[in-house]
């Protein structure tokens, strides 16, 4: 006897899913095919513009430096580094104080305990603009 009351209820509940279904499918002439979509394209590709800037910089001996590698104007910072380009010789360490994003560049700050200039590099990866 429960099976007979929950006929109705299935029939109607298979008769509105197939509506669903029917009213969302793809087929429908009044849909637009993505196929000829006309839209612009969101943005422009990548290639070519991420860049890579550089700025070397002179660590004295038993001293310490600072340098930023600055993105142009107009560009995104998309991150960086900083690394040694040339230790001097001699006993003693050159350490990274310091590094993060700075002002639209990438900042480095060293210390040397070593009695001759070290040479380090800050580098900045950036992302300008579309033209």
């Amino acid at each position: 006897m429960t099976i007979l009351r929950s006929f109705p209820s299935l029939l109607a509940g298979a008769a509105l899913a197939t509506g669903l279904i029917l009213a969302c499918s793809d087929d429908s002439p009044s849909d637009a095919d993505a196929a000829v979509c006309d839209c612009p394209a969101s943005e422009s590709p990548l290639a070519g513009r991420i860049i890579e800037i550089t700025q070397l910089i002179t660590i004295t001996a038993n001293g310490a430096g600072s340098n930023t590698a600055a993105c142009p104007v107009g560009a995104t910072l998309l991150g960086g580094g900083c690394t040694i380009e040339a230790g001097g010789a001699g006993v003693g360490i050159l350490t990274l104080a310091e590094s993060g994003p700075l002002l639209g560049g990438y900042a480095c700050t060293w210390t040397s305990t070593v009695p001759n200039p070290s040479t380090a590099k800050a580098t900045a990866f950036c992302l300008v603009p579309a033209t």
